[in-house]
């Protein structure tokens, strides 16, 4: 029975210590939370072990130098696992829900990002159109003795060549409106390719990605919930260094607010989990699993006791002296 309740607290450390590395560092780090689970694992028996062939030993001589050896390891080993299977218990039990909360509300974040650049592309796009009507306008009217108006009409964000300059007159509006329309299209293919390219990281992040986090992919999780954060940042980047380079009016910019609920949950730093999920009643688990790993050597009798004369050896039979 003994040995039982040793198993388990064992199995117990194997798969605290193995989630709580996976969660702090990501699937990166596969091996090093194998070979940590493990080696905590096996730490922890061979202690227990030796404490029970010394425990006689022990028991005697209190203050021995294997006896604190054996203690003061056994104390170094359970403060380190415990971090671990803290870490691995409060993702699993406390933060869990809120990530998934948190995966959801961001992608509505990069989504609504959108819209609101799209929007603002409108209004930077007809103020161009608007613009570009009222120069040609003017340059119709002035002729080529207006040297402002076309010299802004061959210069930058216009760039007519001269060509299509001399093609544009009051004789012809028609083509003045098509030539408009054909400039404005040019100009809003420059927001829309940003866009296009922004929305295809999104759907490409999806697809790979969004089962990890809806239904809890352990290996993954790490990974993919800070893909999440940087994809946010990044696609906030550049479509605000997109509409800085192709706007025409300089009085507005792209200012998307990511609001601060949207910051990251730190699976990467257990002490700063700590205090937004205090995982007080977990300290409570940790303890009743690391008192059944001493179970056996709690319970590990003396093989001889001794009564008035007599030693009774418990493997059989009396012995008078």
């Amino acid at each position: 029975m003994k040995r039982l309740l040793q198993l388990i607290s064992l199995v117990f450390i194997l798969i605290g210590t193995f989630l709580g590395v996976i969660y702090w560092k990501g699937d990166e780090y596969l091996i090093i939370s194998i070979t940590a689970s493990l080696f905590f694992t096996i730490i922890f028996f061979f202690i227990i072990d030796m404490l029970i062939k010394n425990k006689e030993n022990i028991r005697k001589r209190r203050l021995s130098s294997l006896s604190i050896f054996l203690w003061f390891t056994f104390l170094i080993v359970s403060f380190f696992s415990g971090i671990l299977i803290l870490h691995g218990l409060n993702v699993q039990f406390n933060a869990k829900s809120e990530i998934q909360k948190q995966t959801l509300y961001k992608l509505d974040l990069l989504e609504n990002m959108t819209i609101e650049y799209t929007k603002i592309v409108n209004k930077d796009c007809s103020f161009y159109s608007n613009l570009l009507d009222d120069k040609l306008n003017e340059f119709i009217l002035s002729g080529d003795e207006n040297n402002k108006i076309y010299k802004e009409l061959i210069t930058d964000p216009y760039n007519f060549n001269r060509k299509q300059l001399a093609q544009i007159n009051s004789n012809n509006i028609s083509r003045k409106n098509k030539i408009t329309k054909k400039y404005e299209k040019v100009k809003r293919k420059k927001f829309d390719k940003e866009i296009k390219d922004v929305d295809f990281k999104v759907k490409k992040f999806l697809k790979n990605n969004i089962n990890t986090i809806k239904k809890w992919h352990i290996l993954e999780l790490n990974t993919s919930y800070y893909q999440l954060n940087t994809l946010l940042n990044e696609n906030y980047k550049q479509l605000k260094n997109a509409f800085e380079k192709h706007k025409t009016n300089q009085n507005t910019e792209f200012d998307y607010k990511i609001p601060e609920e949207s910051e990251s949950i730190p699976l990467d730093n257990p002490l700063e989990l700590w205090k937004l999920y205090n995982p007080n009643y977990l300290y409570g688990i940790l303890a009743v699993f690391y008192l059944l790993l001493l179970s056996p050597y709690l319970i590990h009798g003396d093989k001889k006791r001794k009564y008035k004369g007599k030693t009774i050896d418990l493997e059989g039979g009396i012995e008078i002296k």
